[in-house]
């Protein structure tokens, strides 16, 4: 949802680039960490 806002403010392609660029962060946060990834529903999916 945050990727989708953004997109609609700056445009698809940095919006694209933001995103990845965050996912970067979060995956070598957890890399330099070692923390493991648990996979859980989203709260208020259907």
């Amino acid at each position: 949802s945050w990727g989708l806002r953004l997109m609609r403010r700056k445009g698809r392609r940095r919006a694209v680039v933001a995103v990845a660029r965050k996912l970067a962060v979060v995956m070598h946060r957890m890399w330099a960490d070692n923390t493991e990834f648990r996979q859980r529903p989203l709260e208020g999916a259907v």
